[in-house]
């Protein structure tokens, strides 16, 4: 009971990206269940979703920053105003690309979950205070940008577009967990940004005192 009360409490500081997982879950039954689907309802739902994660961000506004989800998670106004400016793109993303998508008789659904998702992710990055949350977040919106471009699958520039962000993407997530591990180490086995902060720090002291010790230990002075 108390680790349900936790979850609770921990989830009330991502409630906006769990509004949108309700959102994606309520596209997925809907569009599982339903035979003669309706667009407009998808549209609503989508659009809802990202407009009532806005209005919650801007409710919690000058609250005191807070770390939920053992170190995984913090929020404050600094990464808040980054996800107002995710959300705010996705909505005018959905508007925008309506008359495009009945155009080319496109898939709507697919469509709104993967901008949905892609939008999850970033929140989620934005909100991130751990290594692994920081590589998993960027991850999760990037394979749905690698499915969004290819999403016009007869175009052969969208296909060529999908090749090129696959490649650039997998190496720059290589080089991304090359500098963790470099992080790691140096920050003394630390995973939580303001714990490789400190452990940075301490290492650097160390490094500092150790080197004045052998300047003085080799001096003239001493060796005489």
């Amino acid at each position: 009971m108390k680790a349900f009360h936790l979850l609770l409490f921990d989830g009330s500081f991502i409630f906006p990206e769990c509004i949108l997982i309700f959102g994606l879950i309520l596209l997925l039954m809907i569009d599982s269940t339903s035979d003669q689907k309706d667009i407009s309802w998808f549209y609503f739902i989508s659009s809802t979703s990202l407009v009532m994660s806005i209005m919650t961000l801007l409710f919690r506004w000058r609250e005191e920053p807070m770390i939920s989800f053992s170190g995984n998670f913090q929020t404050n106004n600094f990464n808040e105003i980054f996800q107002f400016l995710i959300l705010l793109c996705s909505t005018l993303c959905i508007p925008l690309s309506v008359e495009y998508i009945e155009c080319t008789e496109m898939a709507i659904t697919e469509f709104l979950l993967l901008v949905l998702t892609t939008t999850l992710g970033g929140l989620f990055l934005c909100d991130a205070n751990h290594l692994l949350t920081i590589f998993v977040a960027p991850e999760c919106f990037s394979l749905c940008s690698y499915l969004l471009s290819r999403y016009t699958k007869k175009d052969v520039r969208s296909n060529e577009a999908t090749k090129k962000y696959l490649l650039i993407g997998e190496a720059s997530s290589s080089i991304l967990v090359h500098g963790f591990s470099w992080l790691y180490s140096s920050s003394g086995g630390e995973i939580e940004l303001q714990e490789i902060v400190n452990g940075l720090i301490n290492t650097q002291m160390c490094d500092t005192q150790n080197l004045k010790s052998l300047n003085y230990s080799i001096s003239p002075r001493n060796l005489a």
